[in-house]
């Protein structure tokens, strides 16, 4: 079991606290030495250690990362569910109550630390990742049907569940209890949202202030500093954030794309230059797709992501070589309303005669409904003039539930909204698992409550003014970054969706996706899967059939490592890192961008 988690740490122990109980951690050294024999185990990074020791009444050596788990075990005896609320940073802990005989296990509030149960006959299991838990007997390895439905309609798994039957997540910012043999979950965090009294400047300053001083924390106990840059706005403030707080450590960033012709590659090296980063930039090429694939759903456990997650894979393996800790940017379009399908949510929430088909449009974007009037499909054909694929239905499933809607008055209703979204799926919290897998920790700034505090008391016309999105943003980080990249719009990672792409796509296919393998598995109607393979000689995939057909893949990489290997690791190796023409390993060791 914890052979399966060596990547989550170089050292492991395992011990008894009480009868029937067994406890297990992976980890540095230090932090494997602090929990053993205890009644505790945790697996994560507290950004306030200082304040709440302090609180708790320890001096500074108390106030050490090796530390943490103690005091997030006395946070939890002082205060219950609201020392868990006070945390900033990611974790995953569980911790056995034995006067009361009761289990505890808890996850922070963005779910950025993976934590997963099972039942098993008269036990309940637990672990970081459920390959772990299925390296153990009586742990079935079944396939969640309605849950990898609703990921090949929205591209992330449906939250409450995985895509095994039998196996759960405890949810983010929840705790659940287990006492002769009853499980009951709680929610020990919310987010209010309460627009704060203070005109455009004041929001800025504030948002400015809260967003350094998160930076601040969780970069304080490391001397070099890894930033996941895109080319896009949020991690282009992020690198100019760190630099802002870092003094004279070293800043690294790290960026992947297709090629030196690759938009968000030059975007990424303006950004570098700009804020005095050493800059390492890696190729992804279609032809690594057959190597990398495996291990990415190996380390996600799920099967999603496109080719952004693919990139951050390649990125995040490259960063190992140099920090141990990558900021990213993750969660900003989810906060500030960044995403092209919020304007819609905007525009609905602003003009009450479209709601109707602007939801119908919004459902088709988000989740694959096809509207249901003239209007809505309208919409539908405007946007994507015939390029659009429908999503596969899974054999034995029944469609997905009705959309709710947009808000419906009430005050802030863009917020209220993006609140909805935040608390049920928090943006992208399953690609900590690949940071994890190459060693890395990995933290962003929705993991400080309160930097969402102070992003949720902002007024929904700051976050969509006019033709800008992430406004108040943008006029927060104003003298961080030129306005040249602060005016940058919202971009998307992807890779040349040429022939040759669609040419490797279509040699796994032929595997993977044969009516043979497909017959044998079960999930997807052979004919479908003809349909969608339908291109002209010589001539690429549309973009839509492409993201079909790469979820199709992933999906089949995730059964033959999780239905039929139960969780053991793919057998081959990683294929080799590619880099720019001028910029290898050893080059960019040395060059910071002046």
């Amino acid at each position: 079991m914890s052979g399966r988690l060596a990547h989550r740490g170089a050292e492991s122990a395992e011990w008894s606290p009480g009868a029937d109980l067994w406890l297990g951690v992976r980890g540095s050294g230090a932090a494997v030495r602090g929990q053993l024999g205890g009644a505790l185990v945790f697996d994560g990074a507290i950004d306030n250690r200082e304040e709440l020791a302090q609180r708790l009444g320890h001096g500074n050596d108390r106030a050490e990362p090796a530390e943490d788990g103690p005091l997030a075990g006395e946070l939890w005896a002082a205060f219950g569910e609201s020392g868990l609320a006070d945390i900033a940073g990611q974790f995953a802990m569980a911790l056995w109550d034995a006067p009361s005989r009761r289990l505890i296990l808890a996850r922070d509030r963005v779910g950025y630390a993976p934590l997963y149960f099972a039942r098993a006959g008269e036990r309940l299991l637990f672990a970081s990742e459920y390959k772990a838990l299925l390296a153990l007997e009586g742990v079935p390895a079944k396939p969640n049907r309605a849950a990898l439905q609703a990921i090949h309609n929205t591209k992330w798994v449906r939250p409450g569940v995985t895509c095994l039957e039998g196996i759960h997540p405890v949810a983010p910012g929840s705790w659940i209890e287990v006492q002769d043999h009853r499980i009951a979950s709680r929610r020990y965090w919310d987010i209010p949202v309460r627009a704060a009294d203070l005109d455009d400047a004041g929001h800025a300053a504030r948002l400015r202030g809260s967003f350094l001083d998160t930076l601040r924390r969780q970069t304080e106990p490391y001397e070099r500093i890894g930033i996941s840059l895109s080319g896009g706005l949020d991690s282009a403030v992020v690198a100019a954030g760190v630099r802002a707080v870092a003094g004279s450590r070293e800043v690294h960033t790290f960026s992947a794309g297709y090629g030196a012709d690759d938009k968000e590659l030059v975007n990424a090296e303006v950004v570098a230059r700009e804020v005095g980063a050493i800059h390492h930039p890696v190729v992804l090429d279609p032809d690594d797709l057959p190597a990398l694939l495996p291990w990415m759903v190996w380390h996600l456990e799920e099967p999603i992501g496109r080719e952004d997650i693919a990139y951050l894979f390649v990125a995040a393996r490259e960063a190992s070589r140099y920090v141990d800790l990558i900021v990213t940017g993750f969660g900003f379009d989810g906060l500030f309303a960044g995403l092209p399908r919020h304007r819609l949510v905007d525009l609905g929430v602003k003009y009450p005669a479209l709601r109707g088909p602007l939801e119908e449009f919004f459902d088709y974007t988000y989740r694959s409904v096809e509207p249901r009037t003239l209007a809505g499909r309208a919409l539908k054909t405007a946007y994507f003039r015939g390029r659009e694929f429908p999503a596969p239905q899974i054999l034995d499933t029944p469609p997905l539930a009705p959309f709710p809607g947009f808000p419906r008055g009430g005050d802030q209703p863009l917020t209220n909204f993006l609140k909805r979204g935040f608390l049920v799926l928090p943006y992208q919290h399953p690609v900590e698992r690949l940071y994890a897998g190459v060693g890395v920790r990995m933290n962003a700034q929705h993991t400080n409550p309160d930097f969402l505090a102070t992003a949720f008391a902002i007024p929904d016309r700051l976050k969509i003014r006019g033709r800008t999105q992430k406004y108040i943003l943008r006029r927060a980080c104003e003298g961080l970054l030129p306005p040249a990249i602060l005016a940058t719009g919202k971009s998307f990672n992807r890779l040349k969706h040429d022939t040759h792409m669609s040419d490797v796509l279509d040699r796994l296919a032929d595997d993977l996706l044969s009516p043979h393998a497909l017959d044998r598995r079960g999930l997807f109607q052979p004919s479908y899967v003809a349909r969608l393979r339908q291109r002209a000689s010589g001539r690429p995939y549309s973009q839509e059939r492409a993201y079909r057909l790469w979820s199709l893949l992933l999906t089949e990489f995730w059964a033959r490592q999780f239905l039929d290997q139960r969780g053991a690791a793919p057998r081959h190796p990683l294929p080799p890192m590619r880099y720019l023409p001028e910029a290898g390993p050893e080059q960019a060791k040395g060059r910071a961008a002046s």
